[in-house]
């Protein structure tokens, strides 16, 4: 039989592999990611144009290269990356792990000075702003100019500027220093020490861009932080911020950034579902944390969402387009790069958090109402959420808090008892002179009761004698000096 050849089968070019659109933020640098891209084009996330009817994963126009076809014009000649680096700021007072690991900013938290305020790389700090507020305390009293504020919270003050002044050293970017949470329900002193903040920066000579003031995200917090900005030009960051009714009012009021605890929100809706949920981005605390930030992409805001408190990595990968995140010396050694690169949400974005960002009324008018809106127009839901994450965080700064001024209020004692000793009087009492002895030409002029006829080594004697009792006439003793000596303070070293 003759051999019958068999039809050619028509060959169908393969599947073209769709890119895989990325999102989530990870330990990895914006160079390392345009790196990948020049080597490998597929790896370059596709977005379709307005008029495609594609699923989104590919622009039309380009061919399997990643070109652009004759017949086609693009939109952009190069399109918008979708990610970008998001700033880490170092959530630790240790300046060798700051030093080591080349961050972008410092991030200063009660929890993290009371962690270390009892070693002695932290102590001296306390100790030069002690000396510092107590020589312009004296230097005062002798202008006779009355005193601006208590010596404890002048102290203070100087302390955290001095930490921050460390850190400006070791990172190129700002640093996030705190007011004391324990003002967080009077406006005007949480406006009058943040104001005394920044002078103590501006009269280090620190760039008003490098220096943002943190004020708790409480009613009058976000109000002070309102008169920080519109009338003294001071950055300022809300912390606590729980839900986007929250955020939205604290972008109202013009804070430069916002911080949202990452740990203490995903575990409130822990406790609240069960099973516990896992951490994906369906986690409706992290849809809870992306509406935010979608909420600021959409609107184009002038602020910056960053995140703190982070648990484990799979919470951070979550979360996409952040504006920065604050890490801890144990998560920064995890960090190859030491940089995060975020992806940006995609402009189709059909989840939950896109959609209510979308839904979100802009611009709010949350600062016009009256006192107490805070707790008045936020869902219940919301107002939930805010006293579990806010204030139960703001008892435990509060003993934080007295853990610190406790270390501040000894070395500020102890530097006034160094200024009020009398050194000077305690150098001319030397208890430690003895009392001359008689001498036998003493002894034998008091025997005889001054007799007329002397011998000419008795009178050599008694010459000698008149000298040195003359000498000894001059020492001041013990006895002499009750009234001005000056009791020694043990401890010291005063030689």
């Amino acid at each position: 039989m003759p051999l019958t050849e068999s039809p050619v089968e028509t060959l169908k070019p393969a599947p073209r592999t769709m890119a895989r659109i990325s999102s989530g933020t990870f330990p990895v640098s914006r160079g390392y990611r345009l790196r990948q891209m020049l080597y490998n084009p597929w790896s370059i996330p596709r977005y379709p144009n307005n008029a495609s009817g594609t699923s989104g994963m590919e622009l039309d126009g380009l061919d399997e290269t990643g070109l652009v076809d004759s017949d086609e014009t693009p939109d952009v000649i190069i399109p918008p990356m979708p990610f970008d680096d998001a700033p880490v700021y170092a959530d630790t007072i240790d300046l060798s792990a700051v030093a080591f690991h080349q961050v972008w900013g410092g991030l200063l938290t009660p929890e993290n000075i009371a962690a270390q305020v009892h070693t002695n790389d932290i102590r001296y700090h306390a100790w030069v702003a002690a000396m510092k507020v107590v020589e312009q305390d004296r230097q005062s009293r002798k202008e006779r100019t009355p005193r601006k504020r208590p010596l404890l919270d002048a102290t203070m003050d100087q302390f955290f500027v001095e930490l921050s002044l460390a850190l400006l050293d070791l990172c190129p970017g700002p640093v996030i220093v705190f007011v004391d949470p324990r003002l967080h329900d009077d406006a005007a002193a949480m406006v009058d020490r943040a104001r005394h903040l920044v002078a103590l920066f501006d009269k280090a000579n620190v760039r008003r861009w490098r220096v943002v003031v943190t004020l708790p995200a409480t009613e009058d917090g976000i109000r002070a932080a309102a008169v920080l900005t519109q009338e003294y030009s001071i950055q300022t960051n809300l912390s606590l911020v729980s839900c986007l009714p929250h955020a939205a009012a604290c972008i109202e009021a013009g804070a430069k950034m916002v911080t949202m605890s990452v740990g203490g929100i995903l575990e409130w809706y822990e406790q609240q579902q069960k099973p516990v949920p896992k951490v994906t981005v369906d986690h409706p605390g992290i849809e809870t944390i992306q509406t935010c930030v979608s909420y600021i992409l959409l609107n184009k805001l002038n602020a910056t969402l960053m995140t703190a408190d982070i648990r484990n990595w799979t919470e951070l990968k979550q979360l996409s387009g952040i504006g920065g995140a604050a890490l801890t010396e144990k998560q920064l050694d995890q960090i190859p790069m030491r940089t995060l690169t975020t992806w940006f949400p995609r402009s189709n974005d059909t989840s939950r958090s896109t959609i209510n960002a979308r839904a979100a009324p802009y611009p709010t008018r949350y600062l016009e109402s009256k006192q107490g809106f805070l707790m008045s127009l936020l869902p219940a839901s919301c107002r939930s959420l805010v006293s579990a994450v806010l204030y139960v965080r703001l008892g435990q700064m509060k003993v934080w808090m007295e853990e610190i001024e406790a270390v501040v209020k000894d070395e500020l004692k102890h530097r006034i008892k160094l200024t009020k000793m009398d050194v000077i009087g305690m150098y001319r009492c030397k208890s430690w002179v003895r009392r001359p002895t008689p001498t036998d030409a003493d002894r034998k002029e008091s025997s005889t009761g001054g007799l007329s006829r002397r011998s000419s080594s008795s009178s050599l004697a008694s010459s000698v004698s008149g000298s040195d009792s003359e000498h000894h006439e001059k020492v001041r003793f013990p006895s002499d000096c009750k009234g001005t000596a000056t009791p020694l303070i043990e401890g010291v070293d005063y030689f």
